[in-house]
């Protein structure tokens, strides 16, 4: 396949539906990128090689049309001279000249038409090739992007996990809290009901002493 029909197909590609498809999007970019590249090498020494023949082919068309009118001046000369068979031996080779001439000047037409193709050839590749690259660019900051919102979430579930547990901390305080108050509770009404059966005590043996005083003295 010629490079213009190479250049062509790879031109031809969907390249949005390609990478869209791909597992890979950005290692298909870059395979994508080579081949382009490739081709874009192979398109720039077909253009400097195909412009070289077609100066080699106009200097030819105009060595041919040089030697036309050279011929054309010697036939002249020998009409002149009086020397028919001479000028008609230059006419010929005059006409030999410029067929040649001509056939220069369809190569030379023909070349002109492969150089214009292979330059726009040239300049597809390289708006391609800008595409692609900017393409590629958008798919690694996606990329970026999804793994630092993934980072993100992974974060912000480990956040929340700790202040799960700084919740549940939280409730195990105030558990642990309300069961010592409960307990200190307890323990004070407990003192406080000895505390009352003591000085039950006392008083009814103060009663006691009093009545057996008043019986001694006689005042009962």
């Amino acid at each position: 396949m010629s490079i213009l029909g190479r250049i062509k197909d790879l031109i031809s590609a969907n390249i949005n539906a390609m990478l869209d498809k791909a597992e890979d999007p950005e290692k298909m970019a870059n395979e994508y990128l080579r081949q382009l590249t490739n081709e874009l090498y192979e398109a720039r020494t077909g253009v400097a090689q195909a412009m070289a023949d077609e100066t080699r082919l106009e200097q030819r068309r105009i060595a041919a049309e040089g030697e036309a009118e050279q011929w054309q001046i010697k036939a002249e000369r020998a009409l002149r001279a009086g020397d028919e068979a001479l000028a008609k031996a230059a006419l010929a080779r005059k006409v030999q000249a410029q067929k040649l001439a001509e056939q220069y000047r369809a190569q030379e037409k023909a070349q002109e038409e492969q150089v214009e193709a292979l330059q726009q050839a040239l300049i597809d590749l390289e708006t391609r090739i800008a595409e692609v690259k900017a393409r590629k660019e958008l798919i690694i900051a996606k990329k970026n992007r999804a793994q630092t919102q993934e980072a993100l979430q992974r974060t912000a579930a480990s956040i929340g996990r700790v202040s799960a547990l700084d919740k549940l901390d939280q409730l195990e305080e105030k558990v642990d809290d309300r069961l010592a108050r409960a307990e200190a509770m307890a323990k004070l009404e407990g003192d406080s009901l000895e505390a009352r059966f003591r000085d039950l005590e006392k008083e009814t043996e103060v009663d006691s002493e009093l009545a057996e005083l008043k019986r001694k003295l006689g005042l009962s």
